[in-house]
């Protein structure tokens, strides 16, 4: 495996692995409040997620796999907070795993793509 195809696998799965702690601990911290206002913490990661999130509650939150992975939810007492936890963690994360390696790839020092173009041409 080329060293700049290395560094995007690493670097994206980095993200994408802070990216989906943090949705898991606001899951949790959702979870454990009980509130029916917490489950508004999620507003924060429609913002980070942009424009992935948007384009996942319209299309993707409806569909018949998520709704019955919410009334699941329901079971247990927490579908809604299951199912932003699948959009933002899941499919957010996919995005900044994306962003991630496609930084990773281009800019890692001396194993990046352009450290690695660099170096050849010298």
């Amino acid at each position: 495996m080329s060293s700049p195809l290395r560094s995007a696998i690493i670097v994206g799965t980095a993200v994408f692995a802070v990216h989906l702690a943090l949705a898991v601990a606001l899951f949790i911290s959702v979870h454990m409040s009980g509130g029916g206002q917490a489950g508004f913490a999620w507003f924060w990661f429609m913002r980070i997620d942009y424009p992935i999130s948007n384009l996942a509650w319209e299309h993707i939150a409806t569909s018949r796999p998520l709704e019955a992975l919410m009334n699941w939810g329901y079971t247990w007492g927490d579908g809604p907070n299951i199912r932003a936890l699948f959009i933002h963690g899941l499919i957010g994360g996919l995005q900044w795993f994306i962003l991630g390696a496609i930084a990773g790839f281009l800019f890692w020092p001396r194993s990046g793509y352009i450290a690695t173009w660099r170096r050849r041409e010298v």
